[in-house]
């Protein structure tokens, strides 16, 4: 009986997925700077839930409900990674009206420092995503799988990902936003009803079950904070506030209508985020509540075990409307980056993809996802995330400097940019080696960063202030800001 009711609700789901898709029809993809940020006309709410939507993976839901047994300190961590990157990224998008009307983060970079800075940054991102993309493909797997065995897994992997790349094909960032909508209502909602039922689940009422809490050791407030030094702590935190500025999340900036909305968009998502965690911690207490003894390892297939059809058709839903959410928008940075920023930093490409650049985006989308879903069948969930972690590593040492100095206005050649890139991917192999051992963490996200930073700017006052006014209109200058209606009729961006 579980089984048919987590296949119906998937079902609905789906095709009720579709039908957004077909309602975002209404406003024809006629070009491809329409269908690499839409028609930049969305309203403030729609942005808030496509941001939210994309922010999170599939498996929040299982990580929550196993760290909630744990203790007080996974809670606080959650809690800080779901506000603190989004009010990060609403100051930097509010400083960004230079690069409102690029269409990709790896452009903007080109803008600031040239197509070489392009080509690292949407290399990276192209492989960032990629693996994140693998990885939630096959969740997707495992939670079908695990939720409904009457049915090959395969076979409903490969329907999910037909359906996510017909929409983010035809309807571009329009039908991704349309649909990201209708899964956040979805996960939202139904994370409220699954806390509810959770909590009539464990017979007690609220105030007993803060109780029962209280008097648990590991929920303490002494234990607010990880386990490890306060070097420690301050620097993972501190790298919480730039992981997630990657080029899937800074694509919404390019899809705001201003500057203003920009900055609430952002804001606004990180309130409606902490929601969110709040609500799925809930739902891990109550969880821990009704299965006090049982390890924190166990408790995930010990609670699916305990559970009626009704409860697991929620969490299934909940668990693919994340890893679908997740997926869509990745797609679709991920194709960008492939047929538009890495052709165009490279110029044999550059002429070619330029004539057919709406075709290319396209068939770079279904390559993208066949060779994820390829990952994916061939890869563990533990591998996928061992390749991740690694990459980490080095994403935000070697990006993010040069980005936020181009978002504060910081001016130089493409020289200087690519000397401090290399100087964050070394001092990150150095912290590796030498650092870690001492401070006891590898994360080097923070002092790698600066490391760059200064790099920069030291090389840019050495190799640049002779040559400044030759250089600056060469790479290291900004563009005007052109009107909207002038980017909209520029004939290199709107090729159909």
């Amino acid at each position: 009986m579980s089984l048919d009711i987590s296949l119906l609700l998937l079902v609905a789901f789906l095709l009720f997925t579709l039908v957004m898709f077909f309602c975002s029809l209404n406003k024809k993809v006629t070009n491809f700077r329409e269908h690499a940020v839409g028609h930049r006309q969305f309203p403030t709410a729609a942005l808030v839930a496509t941001i939210v939507a994309s922010y999170y993976p599939g498996g929040l839901l299982k990580a929550s409900i196993t760290e909630a047994s744990i203790g007080l300190w996974p809670i606080s961590h959650r809690i800080t990674v779901a506000f603190l990157p989004l009010l990060t990224l609403s100051w930097l998008a509010g400083r960004m009206p230079k690069f409102m009307y690029d269409l990709s983060m790896p452009g903007s970079m080109a803008r600031a420092y040239g197509s070489y800075a392009r080509l690292i940054t949407a290399l990276f991102g192209f492989c960032h995503s990629i693996i994140m993309v693998a990885l939630q493909i096959r969740l997707i797997a495992d939670t079908a799988s695990l939720f409904i065995t009457s049915v090959s897994p395969l076979a409903i992997t490969l329907l999910i990902t037909l359906v996510l790349v017909i929409y983010a094909m035809f309807g571009g960032m329009r039908a991704i936003t349309f649909t990201d909508v209708w899964q956040s209502i979805i996960f939202s909602t139904l994370i409220v009803v699954l806390a509810w039922l959770l909590l009539k689940k464990t017979g007690r009422p609220i105030i007993e079950t803060i109780g029962f809490l209280q008097t648990q050791k590991k929920f303490e407030l002494n234990n607010i904070m990880p386990p490890g030094g306060k070097v420690v702590n301050i620097l993972r935190y501190l790298s919480y506030m730039f992981t997630a500025t990657s080029p899937y999340l800074v694509q919404h900036v390019y899809m705001c209508s201003s500057l203003a909305q920009t900055r609430k968009a952002f804001l606004y998502a990180g309130a409606f985020s902490t929601v969110i965690i709040i609500c799925i911690t809930l739902v891990g207490l109550f969880v821990f509540v009704c299965f006090p003894h049982v390890p924190s390892a166990a408790i995930w297939n010990h609670f699916l075990s305990n559970t009626s059809p009704v409860l697991k058709g929620v969490v299934c839903i909940i668990i693919l409307s994340f890893a679908m959410s997740t997926v869509d928008s990745r797609l679709h940075v991920t194709s960008i980056m492939l047929a538009y920023d890495i052709p165009k930093s490279i110029h044999l490409l550059k002429r070619l993809v330029h004539l057919y650049q709406f075709r290319v985006v396209r068939i770079a989308l279904l390559a993208v996802a066949l060779l994820t879903v390829v990952l994916a069948c061939n890869f563990p969930i533990s591998i996928l995330v061992q390749i991740l972690l690694w990459y980490d590593r080095f994403y935000v040492p070697v990006i993010m400097a040069p980005f936020i100095l181009a978002v504060i206005g910081f001016r130089t050649t493409a020289q200087v940019a690519l000397i401090g890139m290399a100087t964050g991917l070394l001092s990150v192999l150095g912290w590796e080696q030498w650092i870690a051992p001492i401070v006891g963490t590898s994360s080097a996200h923070i002092p790698c960063m600066l490391m760059n930073g200064l790099a920069m700017l030291i090389a840019h006052h050495l190799l640049t202030t002779p040559q400044i006014a030759q250089t600056k209109k060469r790479v290291g200058s900004f563009k005007p800001i052109q009107s909207e209606h002038a980017v909209k009729n520029n004939t290199k961006d709107n090729i159909s």
